[in-house]
């Protein structure tokens, strides 16, 4: 008794610790009681079990704050937050777990954090996309797409909105390099990540003001935190670009100190891409990555150390990049490029290559019982150099930028009290960009200084929950740059961007659930968009910014409503409706550029108040206990609200559907977890475009692709061996998707079939 009687609140500790906390622990939906439940105070480290009427009993309790986890197989575990300040009685609701009675697949989960919509890729649709690139990865999410620039280069885009409107978390740190450009893919090594997770919508308050299209979280395991060590090794293999991917991992904790630590690598390798009928000449592309993390954990303190290293060298297609005004016109639509050549691992000009390096030192202190304060600091260093294909000279790049980036992140979280939990925080960036002396000055020197400070609560009671949160950024743009008839040039802005949000989510029972949020959001521009001038090689193109740009303003409102823990049928349906003033993009012109490095296409950013809506549908029905049916479909408008014409490159409807099986695992067989799956990929052509939008070639038409998946985990003895195959556009279909840079001069990918083996140890 005496070591529960503590100043857990700051109570007076002569105080009477003779509270009482009972109830009944029931099915959710039925109302049964449930006998042998296990009903957990994570305080106190005190359990108890249910009794033969549901009844559950704890005495001798002091006035506080607890954390009450209830389990029992078969059901989702539950976690509820209270402060007792009077001997009290409270039910507990359980809902099925239709993932442990594997009847059905639920991809989603049940929407029990936060109002906005989220999806999270891990598990075995993760494991399906190993091989791929990060942007290519999450297109297996709902309402998520993808920018492209030829087979090599894909960034991801949420509800119709990318580039630096969707902020990207590695590790918990912001990731940051120089993604203006839509054909400069994250430097994020996807092979790390154990859950990539999609927060829908504008979601400035906790990340950043200018988070207008969403927010990626991209998440490792966390440390392990019992002794001994364990390890993998995945082998990965594409028949289309005959590309090899080799990844090892190793991790493990000290038994005399508490310690643990992991090391990650990985490297590959992939030659020129083959379309259905031709070769895209100079596509091959390689990759190295090393990751290392050390943490240190007390029950009170605690720090953890990161460090990252990415390289990565990538070819363009080499038809996109013309020496003349007539043969670019000519290339422009052609059913089949001039220029294919054969099969070749060789990575000539033009080719971009880009490392980037991440320091990351994070360390929390449980600040008594009020709660956790939590400091985390990034070093990012991304080097990236570009080189033309018509100026060559010789080992020097023609674009050769440096960009340094430190963040930090100061942030309290507080514990529940009086039914309200919730965080408090400031963040910084500091960015220093430079680039290499006698190469292209497509993007100025700059010094970006942003301070930021924020607050979100959430209030739950029973069936409800309502959040708020609200942010403020100040940002300092300092530019220097060079004009040929004024000379140096230094201008200099400040940007005061607000964000805010509202959101409810309401459990009505019967499996469904109901949520809503409005989210205001202020992005300031960047500085290329502000003051690029020049040759972007790696895009083909000449683009101009336009320094009398504003800040973009979003206002974001979403519904969503869940069925979930069913045994049938789970599922999600979100409607959003998107404004935003001043409007940032980058519009093709009709006519050319011709420079000493080439002929290329031409663009310029502009600003419009536009307004974006759509829906996302996904659902799994069980058609029998061992198939089921997989549905994600998102549809996405947009208009310009000033001039009522299209915008460019926004993302048109597509619908995947999936017939997955699951073999019965069997005693006697070396198989387990075997599954099948046969699915099919639409989508449409962006109707919603014209020659306004797209001045240079029209929207190329709808496409079919039809892909499988299998896989087994098989046993030799104590050794378990898991092996996969993912096949995708299986009938070779020819197409060209909108959203590609480079769908002006070829196809896209052909038939590939991934094969990967993986080893635990």
């Amino acid at each position: 008794m005496a070591q529960e009687q503590v100043h857990l609140d700051g109570d007076d500790p002569e105080q009477d610790c003779g509270l009482t906390l009972s109830g009944k622990v029931l099915d959710h939906d039925t109302r049964e009681p449930l006998i042998g439940a296990t009903i957990y105070i994570e305080e106190l480290q005190r359990g108890t079990l249910s009794d033969e009427y549901g009844n559950y009993h704890f005495h001798h309790l002091c006035r506080a704050s607890y954390t009450l986890k209830v389990t029992y197989i078969g059901y989702e575990e539950e976690h509820q937050s209270f402060r007792l300040s009077t001997s009290t009685v409270r039910n507990l609701s359980l809902h099925i777990d239709a993932r442990q009675l594997k009847q059905v697949v639920i991809t989603g989960g049940r929407l029990q954090e936060q109002a906005q919509a989220t999806e999270t890729l891990q598990g075995r649709e993760l494991e399906e996309t190993r091989g791929l690139s990060l942007g290519e990865s999450l297109k297996k999410l709902t309402g998520v797409s993808s920018v492209q620039t030829g087979p090599t280069v894909s960034k991801p885009v949420i509800h119709g909105l990318f580039g630096n409107r969707v902020v990207i978390m590695n590790n918990g740190v912001r990731h940051e390099s120089q993604q203006w450009g839509n054909e400069h893919a994250p430097e994020i090594d996807p092979l790390n990540a154990q859950q990539m997770r999609v927060i829908k919508g504008a979601a400035g308050v906790r990340y950043g003001s200018d988070a207008i299209g969403g927010i990626v979280l991209v998440e490792p395991n966390p440390l392990p935190d019992s002794a001994g060590i364990r390890g993998e090794v995945s082998l990965i293999g594409s028949t289309n670009n005959r590309m090899g991917t080799v990844a090892g991992m190793a991790e493990g904790k000290l038994r005399q100190l508490p310690l643990s630590w992991r090391l990650h690598t990985s490297v590959k390798k992939a030659g020129s891409a083959q379309a259905p009928r031709y070769n895209l000449n100079n596509t091959g592309f390689e990759e190295q990555n090393l990751a290392a993390t050390l943490g240190y954990k007390r029950q009170r303190f605690g720090a953890e150390l990161y460090y990252s290293f990415f390289h990565t060298k990538l070819g363009f297609l080499s038809s996109a990049h013309i020496g003349n005004l007539t043969d670019l016109a000519n290339a422009i639509g052609r059913e089949q490029p001039e220029e294919t050549g054969s099969f070749t691992y060789t990575i000539a000009r033009p080719y971009q290559d880009v490392t980037h390096h991440l320091l990351k030192a994070k360390a929390f202190y449980q600040t008594g019982e009020a709660g956790e304060l939590q400091f985390t600091y990034g070093l990012q260093q991304n080097v990236r150099q570009e080189y033309d294909r018509h100026r060559n000279t010789g080992d020097r790049p023609q674009l050769d930028l440096d960009l340094q980036t430190h963040t930090t992140e100061l942030v309290w979280e507080h514990k529940p009290f009086a039914n309200i939990s919730g965080s408090m925080g400031v963040s910084t960036i500091w960015q220093n960009n430079t680039y290499a002396a006698n190469t292209r000055a497509l993007l100025p020197y700059f010094i970006n200084t942003t301070i930021g400070a924020f607050a979100e609560e959430r209030w739950r009671k029973e069936n409800l929950q309502l959040e708020a949160g609200i942010r403020y950024d100040n940002k300092s743009l300092d530019i220097k740059r060079w004009n040929r008839t004024e000379g140096v040039l230094r201008p200099s802005y400040t940007f005061h961007n607000f964000s805010g949000s509202f959101g409810a989510l309401y459990d009505l029972g019967y499996h469904v659930t109901l949520g809503a949020n409005v989210g205001y959001a202020s992005r300031a521009p960047h500085a290329y968009e502000l003051f690029a001038n020049g040759l972007h090689n790696s895009a083909a193109s000449f683009e101009r910014g336009n320094p009398e740009l504003v800040s973009e303003n979003a206002v974001n409102t979403m519904a969503t409503i869940n069925y979930h823990s069913n045994l049938r049928l789970n599922g999600e349906l979100s409607l959003y409706y998107n404004t935003i003033n001043n409007y940032i993009y980058l519009q093709l012109a009709p006519d050319y550029a011709l420079g000493i490095g080439g002929a290329y296409l031409q663009a310029d950013y502009l600003q419009a108040d536009a307004r974006f809506w759509g829906a996302d549908l996904s659902f799994d029905y069980a058609l029998t206990s061992r198939l089921t049916l997989n549905n994600k479909t998102s549809l996405v408008y947009a208009k310009n609200r000033e001039t009522d014409s299209y915008l460019p490159f926004i993302t048109p409807g597509r619908t995947d559907n999936t017939l997955r099986y699951s073999f019965e695992d069997k005693t006697s067989s070396r198989l387990s977890d075997s599954y099948l799956a046969l699915g099919g990929l639409y989508v449409g052509r962006q109707s919603r475009s014209d020659a306004q939008s797209d001045p240079v070639l029209a929207a190329p038409d709808a496409y079919f692709l039809l892909h499988a998946e299998a896989g087994t985990q098989l046993q030799f003895g104590k050794q378990q061996v898991e092996l996969g195959i993912v096949g995708s556009n299986l009938l070779n279909t020819s197409y060209r998707d909108y959203q590609n840079r480079l769908r002006y001069f070829a196809d896209e990918m052909g038939r590939m079939i991934m094969f990967r083996i993986k080893v635990p140890l």
